[in-house]
């Protein structure tokens, strides 16, 4: 009696654990896009939270520092930007452009840059984004972009914003890897210049966020980014999206479209 109490003890236990992990295995991780529902919120604490300490952050060309707040919530702390726009080293630099990414971004529905907004500090304007302390990139993780079939949407959807904002700088230190199939995109400071022509090849793009980007309008652009890139790189803007669009129809000629504007 004594063995048969046991082991059905043993396989209510097994049943149990097997649930559990059942459960735990079908629980989505949480997005790193805390921002999410959240941004008024997170674009204040930008502004007004108190910076209480300052430090150099050790890595990027430009030169970002990390700026700890008070209060630690919602977040602890800020990346602090301060580029005036002008030529550095040959390449155009501004902390404007890393605002408008995340304006445009907000427009797009693409929760993939997080928040960013221009603040003054001892007198000195600049971008104050927030800090993700939990994240790491992919130049962190050995250098090579996450492969599979989750990363695929996320990696296509990187690669068309870059092209409309022409960001040349897109490296494996500037992409976060989140949750499985979510990418984070950091580093905008060289983007939204006035070239016309494509950072890189068009080879295929997420339906989705085309759809958003061809519905855009040039007053559209001019309300969420002109503020902080001019209306030359707008018009750049609408340039480089008509020849995305010539690029399509180039690649879908003769084979399916679905093959090249990914659902």
């Amino acid at each position: 009696m004594r063995l048969r109490r046991t082991a059905s003890l043993a396989l209510a236990l097994s049943v149990l654990l097997t649930s559990q992990t059942q459960l735990t295995s079908q629980t989505p991780p949480a997005s790193a896009a805390d921002w999410v529902n959240r941004m008024p919120e997170m674009e204040a604490h930008l502004k007004n939270a108190e910076i209480v300490r300052l430090e150099d952050i050790g890595t990027g060309v430009t030169r970002p520092r990390r700026a700890h707040l008070m209060p630690v919530e919602p977040f602890e702390s800020l990346v602090w930007k301060m580029l005036p726009p002008g030529r550095r080293s040959g390449h155009w630099e501004s902390y404007k452009s890393e605002i408008a990414a995340y304006e445009l971004d907000k427009l797009l529905h693409m929760n993939m840059v997080p928040p960013a907004v221009e603040r003054t500090l001892d007198g000195e304007q600049g971008a104050a984004i927030e800090w993700l302390p939990s994240l790491k990139s992919v130049k962190q993780t050995g250098g090579k972009m996450p492969a599979g079939a989750v990363w695929g949407r996320s990696t296509r959807r990187m690669l068309t914003f870059d092209a409309l904002i022409y960001n040349p700088d897109r490296n494996a230190g500037n992409i976060l890897i989140g949750a499985p199939g979510e990418l984070i995109l950091i580093d905008h400071s060289r983007a939204f210049t006035e070239h016309t022509d494509l950072p890189r090849k068009i080879e295929r793009v997420d339906a989705d966020l085309w759809r958003r980007i061809e519905a855009l309008t040039r007053d559209d652009l001019v309300r969420v980014v002109g503020p902080w890139v001019g209306g030359g790189a707008v018009d750049a803007m609408l340039e480089r999206r008509k020849r995305m669009a010539a690029a399509i129809d180039k690649l879908t000629a003769g084979k399916s479209r679905a093959l090249v504007v990914v659902e």
